[in-house]
């Protein structure tokens, strides 16, 4: 059994309805900038939805067109303040140590963007960019997955071909160039990237 749920949003975030198909239990989703998650109970419907980034964004699809405040070049002087941290798995502070999606909610963090907590959520985050490296720009997100499957890892594109990460196998946080035999790992697990600000 399943059932349908029309949405009616305030104006410029989604079409003014939106139709979701619900199958029992539970439907979790991703329609424009919101995060869905609807469920099914015996005579009701339960509906949660909130934002996926909290950067204002223009039209879906527009890549770079939103008004947020954060700027890749201050993400970056932040991110680069954190060089050589300890890599901690769950670590999110510069105390504690960081894991890659700690570090990456840590930084943008600091300029007001709020991201999920793991790489897979954040692979949610923001606007999706067309395959490869050509559209990148300073500041995005690389994300990659080192088992051909699911997201288990994410970079801030530092611009120049490197990425600014934190690293299990770096050791914490480093810059990796993507052309070095080492970036050449990460570059070949690279299954998609995301723009989280303007």
């Amino acid at each position: 059994m399943f059932g349908f749920l029309l949405l009616a949003l305030s104006p410029g975030v989604l079409p003014a309805q939106t139709s979701l198909r619900i199958t029992p239990p539970a439907v979790r989703l991703s329609v424009g900038p919101l995060s869905i998650r609807a469920s099914l109970e015996p005579g009701k419907v339960a509906l949660r939805a909130r934002p996926r980034a909290t950067v204002p964004w223009g039209a879906p699809g527009e890549w770079g067109s939103g008004r947020g405040t954060a700027s890749a070049g201050g993400i970056l002087a932040t991110g680069d303040r954190y060089v050589g941290t300890r890599y901690t798995y769950g670590g999110e502070t510069p105390r504690a140590g960081f894991d890659c999606s700690g570090f990456v909610q840590y930084v943008f963090g600091r300029h007001g963007v709020h991201l999920p907590r793991t790489s897979r959520e954040q692979a949610g985050a923001g606007w999706k960019l067309p395959p490869g490296l050509a559209a990148l720009r300073p500041g995005d997100l690389m994300l990659f997955s080192s088992a051909g499957g699911r997201v288990d890892h994410v970079a801030i594109y530092a611009g120049d071909g490197r990425i600014l990460h934190s690293s299990s196998g770096g050791g914490g946080v480093v810059y990796d160039d993507l052309s070095s035999s080492r970036g050449g790992w990460f570059l070949d697990r690279h299954v998609s990237s995301r723009r989280v600000i303007s």
